[in-house]
């Protein structure tokens, strides 16, 4: 059984828990960084999004793809609104994402096709995403994508890095379980919330208890429904 996998980090993992899916790219809420603040992500900046529609993306290697270490980051004059592009130092693109992970799918079961079958592959916009990703060393021959959200419940394998500078992902899988529960509790109760997993147990029971609902702890992180 073949399996892929969808890079992503807890900045982030409370929000796919939250959906259930991984939605296509360029369709990411902001998030909260607990030293940052508000952060906003957008595909646009990675490739102008012309030559083919938005994709979910995987890779067959569990390793953290160097095209994902490199930031661009937007600098916002709250005074005049102007934005000013820089790039990140080294290590800053880990140091913003915190831990990274790596969502694993059995091939056959989510709806994906091989990045170099797609239409895109062959577009000039392709074609430049390719080039800049071997630049770095990634091969896009190994990656796969999809038209569509893609169902977390699908999910076989989670890998995760205890480390945020020079991630090592390790295999967790009763993590996995957790986040099935999360998942299946949100789409149970879509009132349901689940807290940054940055955010430390006791500062979530708190927020919970002030707003007045039940906390429900995993090892993943708190469900509140």
């Amino acid at each position: 059984m073949q399996v892929i996998y969808h890079h992503t980090s807890s900045l982030r993992t409370n929000l796919l828990w939250m959906s259930g899916y991984i939605d296509l790219e360029g369709n990411s809420k902001g998030v909260i960084h607990p030293e940052l603040g508000e952060i906003h992500t957008d595909a646009a900046l990675r490739r102008p999004m012309r030559d083919f529609p938005p994709l979910v993306w995987f890779t067959t290697r569990i390793a953290v793809p160097a095209c994902l270490q490199q930031s661009t980051i937007m600098l916002l004059d709250k005074v005049t609104g102007e934005t000013r592009a820089i790039d990140g130092p080294e290590g800053s693109s880990n140091a913003i994402a915190l831990n990274r992970l790596a969502l694993g799918f059995p091939i056959a079961s989510i709806p994906v096709t091989p990045w170099p079958e797609h239409a895109g592959y062959s577009s000039p916009e392709g074609q430049g995403l390719n080039d800049s990703a071997r630049a770095v060393g990634d091969n896009p021959d190994d990656w796969w994508v999809s038209n569509s959200p893609v169902d977390l419940l699908q999910m076989s394998e989670i890998w995760v890095s205890p480390r945020i500078a020079n991630p090592k992902l390790q295999r967790s899988d009763h993590y996995l379980i957790d986040v099935r529960r999360m998942v299946t509790a949100c789409r149970a109760n879509p009132s349901a919330y689940i807290p940054p997993s940055w955010m430390p147990t006791s500062r979530a029971v708190r927020l919970a208890e002030r707003i007045g609902v039940p906390a429900i702890q995993s090892r993943g992180g708190l469900v509140r429904d």
